[in-house]
């Protein structure tokens, strides 16, 4: 007796469609699992065993030969429980697995308790997604998991608690109904820390342009200066999510039993963290912070206190917007595209150059600010200095323009995406090399103006192709079809750090 049922195998944030192949034959009474399964999924036979005993279902008294296909991809989790467990009774005809019945059009997911309740997994939202690409018709999961489902279209979501209660319905006894179709609500837009930001209108603009165009940026200034709000202002700039970033983002959450955020994720590390944590690893392969904060923002305070190594991790997704991780046996590629923001001050103490409060040694400053020879400060768009407000500035009423700077940046959003509208990238922040002379070519005006620039600040490669996506974006932002004079001697102004790196020998 032989029976194949759908199920999936959650490899980091996306869904592996995977057979469960069971056979049963005469023999001495054996239960055995095979194709790569973990430590968690061979344990599953006793709970399984348990289960359909604790339900009054049959076990059966013969050899049991469990498959879980393809063979090669390793299987980790509880969530093989379930339908291993009904694999086992379509293979008794306890439950119908004919072409059209309900069993062959359903992908089962879920752990089993000893008394035969469904208890809920992780990735779930994962899972619909993968049942509606195999182009089956619904998802048998536990009912906890029904809400997080609940969000893919196309395909129905069944709640079940019990294995009896999944035996009756697949048999047609009992008549379950599917689970509501859920739309995200997308998250209110707090415009509160964007307009705390007092006496600084450079600051607004230069996080303005960032969100419009999603450009890295690097703030620099002492202690106090409103570093960590600006970043988090950058953030309520950013439109809500649309369904389909919602999905994604959900789906990255879900798989790591996380919640799944109703607004775009803020993601602040500390710099305590490793390499690993930041991009992902070990194994299986887990989301590190660059994937969750996908679709938002990565803010990393104080960054020249990270880890060379830590910081070196970050040059693939800040320029391909993805992270690759290969280990034995599994490799995965992950999204992370966001928008990366940085705060760092300009010496240990914080108050260089104001050389009454500043007491570190020119060798010191050398040394705190060595990571500004990093590569990974090359692929910096814009660098903006902060610095104490005058009193009269913090104390007045918030300007009334911070209401409309989240509907320029909407609006400029809009029209990069119809610019990139069929092509692999959807911001100006993404443009590749090849493509930056099709969207970005500057005038003849421009030209000198650009190599100027290009001589002056000693620029790369990448940086003068980085100046010229950031004057895309301020034309855009101005509803320019084309880049002016103005718009690139602000992209250039906007991005220069020299002033930053720049020590004296003594004081």
């Amino acid at each position: 007796m032989f029976c194949t049922i759908h199920t999936c195998t959650q490899q980091a944030a996306s869904g592996i469609p995977t057979t469960v192949e069971t056979a049963l034959y005469n023999g001495m009474p054996y239960f055995s699992i095979v194709g790569l399964p973990g430590n968690t999924v061979r344990e599953s036979k006793e709970r399984i065993r348990a289960a359909l005993l604790g339900c009054g279902l049959p076990f059966p008294s013969r050899r049991i030969t469990v498959n879980l296909a393809p063979a090669h991809i390793r299987k980790e989790g509880a969530s093989f429980d379930f339908p291993i467990a009904v694999s086992i009774l379509a293979s008794e005809k306890t439950v119908p697995s004919d072409t059209g019945s309900l069993l062959s059009e359903s992908l089962l997911a879920g752990e089993l308790s000893l008394s035969g309740e469904l208890r809920p997994v992780p990735g779930t939202l994962v899972m619909a997604v993968c049942a509606r690409s195999m182009g089956l018709k619904r998802i048998l999961l536990p009912v906890e998991n029904a809400k997080d489902a609940s969000y893919v279209s196309g395909i129905e979501v069944i709640g079940i608690h019990t294995l009896s209660e999944a035996v009756d319905y697949l048999q047609g006894r009992r008549d379950i109904a599917p689970c509501p179709h859920r739309r995200p609500v997308p998250g209110h837009q707090d415009l509160t820390p964007l307009m705390a930001i007092r006496g600084q209108p450079e600051v607004q603009r230069a996080l303005t342009i960032a969100a419009a165009g999603h450009h890295s940026v690097l703030l620099w200034g002492p202690p106090g200066t409103g570093k960590t709000m600006a970043a988090k202002a950058l953030l309520s700039l950013l439109p809500p999510l649309r369904d389909e970033e919602f999905l994604e983002v959900a789906a990255i959450y879900d798989s790591m039993g996380l919640e799944t955020p109703s607004s775009r994720p803020f993601r602040a590390p500390h710099h305590t963290i490793s390499p690993f944590t930041l991009v992902g690893g070990r194994y299986p392969v887990k989301a590190g912070e660059v994937t969750l904060a996908h679709k938002g923002v990565l803010f990393m305070d104080e960054i020249a206190e990270y880890s060379r190594f830590t910081l070196e991790a970050l040059r693939q997704p800040l320029e391909s917007h993805r992270i690759e991780i290969d280990r034995t046996g599994q490799s995965v590629e992950l999204p992370a595209h966001f928008i990366f923001i940085a705060s760092m001050n300009p010496c240990p103490c914080g108050y260089y150059p104001d050389r009454t409060r500043c007491q570190c040694t020119p060798g010191e400053i050398r040394h705190y600010l060595k990571h500004l020879q990093s590569p990974l400060f090359d692929r910096i768009d814009i660098g903006i200095h902060m610095d104490v407000p005058d009193y009269d500035a913090l104390c007045k009423a918030p300007d009334p323009v911070c209401t409309s700077l989240a509907a320029q940046v909407e609006q400029a959003s809009r029209i990069q995406e119809e610019r990139f509208h069929g092509l692999d990238f959807s911001c100006n922040g993404e443009i590749p090399p090849e493509r930056i002379q099709d969207f970005c070519a500057p005038d003849s005006d421009g030209e000198k103006i650009m190599r100027q620039a290009y001589e002056v600040y000693q620029l790369s490669a990448r940086g003068y192709h980085r100046i010229l996506k950031t004057a895309r974006t301020i034309a855009d932002l101005a509803g320019s079809q084309e880049i002016k004079t103005e718009h690139l001697c602000e992209a250039i102004s906007l991005r220069s750090l020299d002033a930053l790196s720049k020590v004296p020998e003594t004081y």
